[in-house]
C-alpha cells in the first residue's frame, strides 16, 4: 500500500533533518545564530511535514478500519497529489472493494438459504438459550398456526401453547411425536432437535415433519397383508370343510330327497365318519389359527425388571440341553465382559430368544455336520443392549427376509407363521427392534437391541 517514492520522500526528509541538525550545531558553535536559527526553523518546516505525513497515513487507516468495524464498505478515499497517500488510497478502495464483493457474494448465499428454507417442506426453528425464534420458516408457523410476519415465542404460546412446550421440551438428539390439532384437522408431528454453535451463544435446531400420511399409508399397507393371509388361511380351511359336506350331502340326499335307511350301506357310514373326522380337525385347526391371532393382538404390556443376565442365560442352557446334545449343536455363548444385568420383561424377552433358537435348531437340522448356534450379548455405543442368535444353517433368501415378521406367513410345513411376528411386537413394545442378515460368510444372525 505504500509506494517505493513515498518511502523515499520520507527518508529524504529524515535525512535532511539529520542535515539541518547537524548544520544547525556547526553554527551554534562557531557562534554563528542566525545561520543557527534559520537551520533550526528549516528542521521544524520538515518535522512538521514528517508528523503530517504519519498523522494523515494514521487517520486514513484507522477511518478506514473503523468504517470496516461498523460493516460500512461505501467509503472511498478520493485522490491526492501526494504520491505516498495516492497509493495509499488506492490500495484501501481495492481492499474496500473486495470486501464489497465478498460482502454481496454472502448475502446472496444468506438469501439463497432463506429462501431453502422458506420453500422447505419440512418445519425448521431455531431458537436461542432464552427459547427466543431466531429462525422459522413458512411451514412451521402453519403447523404452529400464526402468521410469518408475527413470529415470537409469547403469540406461539398463546396460539398454540401445546405446541409451544414440545418446541421449549424437545432435547438435541432427542424425537418427540406430537398430535397436533388445527382448524378441525389433525397431523402428526416428528419434532427432532440438535445443537448448533453461532459465535458464543448455542442455538437449538428443531425440525418438524408431518408423518400422519406415511403411518397411514404404512398402516393401510400393513392392514392388507394382514386381510390377506387372513382370506387365505381361512379359504384354506374353509374350501375342504365345503367340499367334505357336499359330499356327505349327496350321500344322503337323492333327487332332493332323503335317502331311505335301508340304502345307507358300510361304505357310507364309513365315509361319513370319516368326512366328519375330517371336518372337525379341518375345524380345530381353524380355532388353532383364530387363536394365535388372538395371541398376536394381545401381548402383555412389558414389567421392566432387572434381572443376572448370567442367571438367565444358564436357565436358557438348561432348557436347550437335551436338544442340543441330541442334535450334536454346538452351542456357544458370549457375554461382553463386566455386563452383568438386563433392564426388560424376563418373560417376554426369554420367550423370543426360546422361539429363536428353536427356529437356529430346526434349521441346523437340515444339514448333516458343523451344526452350531451362538448366542452373544453386548453393548453398542448408544449403550443399548444386543442380543445376537446366529446359526449356520441354511440361508434365508433375501426376498424372504424381511416377510418372515409378517403374521402367519411361514416357510415351515406346520409352523403357525406368528413367532417373528410376535417376537417383533414384543420387542417394540421395549421401544427396541429386532432384524435378521443371512450371508454365507456370517451364516444366519438375528439381532436384538433393547
Amino acid at each position: 500500500m505504500v509506494s517505493k517514492g513515498s518511502i523515499g520522500r520520507i527518508v529524504l526528509i529524515v535525512l535532511i533533518l539529520i542535515l539541518f541538525s547537524f548544520g544547525a550545531g556547526f553554527f551554534f558553535l562557531r557562534e554563528q545564530y542566525l545561520y543557527t536559527v534559520l537551520l533550526l526553523l528549516f528542521d521544524l518546516i520538515y518535522l512538521f511535514r514528517l508528523i503530517k505525513i504519519y498523522t494523515q497515513t494514521n487517520k486514513t487507516i484507522a477511518l478506514f478500519f473503523e468504517a470496516a468495524r461498523n460493516n460500512d464498505t461505501t467509503l472511498t478515499f478520493q485522490s491526492s497529489k501526494n504520491k505516498s497517500l495516492q497509493a495509499l488510497y488506492e490500495g484501501m478502495n481495492n481492499l474496500n472493494k473486495h470486501i464489497q464483493q465478498i460482502k454481496l457474494r454472502n448475502e446472496y448465499k444468506e438469501k439463497y438459504y432463506k429462501a431453502l428454507i422458506q420453500q422447505s417442506a419440512t418445519g425448521i426453528v431455531v431458537l436461542n438459550e432464552h427459547n427466543e425464534i431466531e429462525l422459522i420458516n413458512e411451514i412451521t408457523c402453519q403447523y404452529a398456526g400464526i402468521s410469518s410476519a408475527s413470529t415470537n415465542m409469547k403469540l406461539l404460546r398463546i396460539k398454540n401453547e401445546a405446541f409451544y412446550n414440545v418446541l421449549c421440551n424437545v432435547v438435541p438428539g432427542q424425537a418427540i411425536t406430537f398430535k397436533n390439532i388445527l382448524n378441525d384437522s389433525a397431523q402428526l408431528l416428528l419434532f427432532s432437535a440438535s445443537e448448533i454453535r453461532n459465535e458464543e451463544h448455542m442455538l437449538k435446531l428443531i425440525s418438524i415433519q408431518d408423518i400422519r400420511q406415511e403411518l397411514d399409508e404404512k398402516e393401510l399397507e400393513s392392514y392388507q397383508k394382514l386381510i390377506s393371509i387372513l382370506t387365505h388361511e381361512i379359504m384354506n380351511s374353509i374350501a375342504p370343510l365345503t367340499s367334505i359336506s357336499k359330499t356327505l350331502y349327496d350321500f344322503y340326499i337323492k333327487d332332493g330327497e332323503p335317502v331311505k335307511p335301508l340304502d345307507v350301506n358300510e361304505v357310507i357310514v364309513n365315509t361319513t365318519v370319516q368326512g366328519l373326522k375330517a371336518i372337525e380337525e379341518q375345524g380345530e385347526g381353524l380355532m388353532n389359527f383364530v387363536n394365535s391371532y388372538r395371541r398376536l393382538t394381545k401381548i402383555p404390556n412389558p414389567v421392566l425388571r432387572l434381572f443376572s443376565i448370567n442367571e438367565w442365560i444358564e436357565q436358557l442352557r438348561i432348557l436347550f440341553t437335551e436338544k442340543i446334545v441330541t442334535n450334536h449343536i454346538e452351542f456357544e455363548i458370549e457375554i461382553e465382559p463386566h455386563l452383568q444385568f438386563i433392564t426388560a420383561d424376563k418373560n417376554l424377552i426369554n420367550q423370543v430368544i426360546v422361539n429363536l433358537v428353536n427356529n437356529a435348531i430346526d434349521s441346523l437340522l437340515q444339514i448333516e455336520t458343523g451344526r452350531k448356534i451362538k448366542l452373544s450379548i453386548s453393548k453398542n455405543k448408544g449403550n443399548r443392549i444386543i442380543i445376537k442368535v446366529s446359526n449356520n444353517g441354511p440361508l434365508i433368501p433375501m426376498e424372504l427376509q424381511e416377510k418372515i415378521f409378517i403374521p402367519f406367513f411361514t416357510t415351515k410345513e406346520n409352523g403357525s407363521g406368528i413367532g417373528l411376528s410376535l417376537s417383533r411386537q414384543i420387542l417394540k413394545q421395549h421401544k427396541g427392534s429386532i432384524d435378521v442378515v443371512s450371508t454365507p460368510t456370517d451364516g444366519t444372525i438375528f439381532t436384538l437391541e433393547l
